[in-house]
Order: structure tokens, then C-alpha cells, then sequence
């Protein structure tokens, strides 16, 4: 009697790892890099942990980004590539606009209000840069210059010219950006770096009250400079 000989098995189909499409282990290692800095800082961030946190060898890293320096460059294009950053250009028009016909709550609302939605958008990014400062890191210089100098330039500017106008208290113009845009970063620090109890405030809400609050330390009341205005012989209506 002939048995049947035993089917011989499928043969196991052979699994190949899908690679990562370069664009996306482009922005993978970017995102390796600010995560792992934004926990260990500069200082204890070596590119190898870079390169494990995306699963990848130093080599890939290397291949992408030769030194320390272009990976930094890199972060900062992504950073001005995203949908929050290409808002910018809005956002210095809107600035231009409100500048314009002397809207304050306006120019320093749309500030606020950039400032706490990056902030929210990526914590990460801004713990790392708070490193960056901390440590007197390079990553704090170039981000000045590519990201903060043109909207820093042109608030000193506006403020500048509304103490002229008489509009806002004389003073440090530096000083009245340290409060008034400063007061929003740390609002925004406290309560998406630090992690403090947040406060049941919207943000939006919270834009509000700030820009109120930062107006009433840097305006005069209307009372109290009319009757500067009377002793000075100014007039009723003079504004400065």
C-alpha cells in the first residue's frame, strides 16, 4: 500500500522591513533631537542618544546632519517650515496694521496670543530652548536671529513711538518689552513647561486680561492726564 508522502510546507514568507522614507527619518531625527534635549539639555545630550531615541545608528544621524551645528540649523528650518511658523508673515502684518492706526491691545494681543499657542503646539521645542539659554547654548542665538529679532525690533519700535506720542509712560523701551511680552512667556512657561497647576482661564481669555492688565501699567489714565495736561497748559485735549 503506498502512503501518501507528507505535502511538503509553504515556504515562511520572508518579512522585509519597510524603510522610512528619507523625508520622514529627516523629521524623525529632528523630533529624536528636541525630545531628548528638551529632557537632558544640551550638556547631556550626546548624538548617540539622539540616534537610539530614533532607532537608527550614529551614522545615519551623521549622514544627515555633519555636524552639531547643521542639526541645530535644521530644527530651526523645520520650526520655520510648520503651519504655526509660516503664521508669521500674518502676524507681522497684522502687527502692521494694528500698529498703524495705534490698535495697543492689538499689537500686544496678536504677541500674546502667538505665544501661547506655540507654547501649547510644542512644549518640547520651548524646554529645549530654555536650555538653550540656561546653558549659553548657541541653539538661544540662532534662534534669536531667525526667529525673534524681527518682531522684537519692531515692538521696541512701536514703543518707542507711542512714548513719543505720548500713548504709553516714558521709560526703558527694553524694559516695557520685558513686561509686556515677557508677561505672557512666563504665564506660558509656567503652564506648559513647568507644569504648575493651571489656572481655569482659557488661553484666549487669558490673552485678554493680560494685554488689559500690561496696558494699565503702561497708559496713564484718562483722568489723571487731563489734569496733567491742565497743570502743564496743555489743553483738554492735548494726548502727550
Amino acid at each position: 500500500m503506498n502512503v501518501p508522502a507528507p505535502a511538503s510546507p509553504s515556504p515562511i514568507p520572508v518579512v522585509r522591513k519597510s524603510r522610512m522614507h528619507a523625508d520622514d527619518r529627516y523629521r524623525q531625527l529632528l523630533r529624536s533631537a528636541i525630545d531628548c534635549v528638551a529632557r537632558n539639555g544640551f550638556g547631556g545630550t550626546k548624538t548617540k542618544d539622539i540616534a537610539a531615541a530614533a532607532g537608527v545608528s550614529e551614522a545615519i544621524l551623521f549622514r544627515h546632519f555633519a555636524t552639531k551645528e547643521d542639526l541645530y540649523h535644521a530644527i530651526l528650518d523645520m520650526k520655520e517650515g510648520q503651519p504655526a511658523a509660516k503664521g508669521a508673515k500674518r502676524l507681522m502684518q497684522q502687527l502692521e496694521e494694528c500698529a498703524a492706526i495705534r490698535d495697543d491691545a492689538g499689537v500686544f494681543g496678536a504677541i500674546a496670543r502667538a505665544v501661547f499657542g506655540s507654547f501649547r503646539e510644542d512644549p518640547a521645542f520651548h524646554r529645549m530652548m530654555l536650555y538653550a539659554m540656561l546653558e549659553g547654548h548657541l541653539m538661544a542665538s540662532l534662534f534669536h536671529k531667525r526667529l525673534g529679532a524681527g518682531f522684537k525690533d519692531f515692538l521696541r519700535r512701536y514703543v518707542v513711538s507711542r512714548q513719543a506720542e505720548g500713548a504709553f509712560r516714558p521709560g526703558d523701551p527694553d524694559l516695557v518689552l520685558d513686561f509686556a511680552v515677557g508677561t505672557a512667556v512666563h504665564c506660558a512657561t509656567g503652564k506648559y513647561i513647568f507644569g504648575l497647576k493651571k489656572s481655569a482661564t482659557p488661553d484666549e481669555e487669558a490673552v485678554k486680561q493680560l494685554v488689559g492688565f500690561v496696558l494699565n501699567g503702561l497708559t496713564e489714565p484718562a483722568a489723571t492726564r487731563l489734569r496733567n495736561n491742565k497743570k502743564n497748559g496743555k489743553g483738554a485735549h492735548a494726548t502727550s
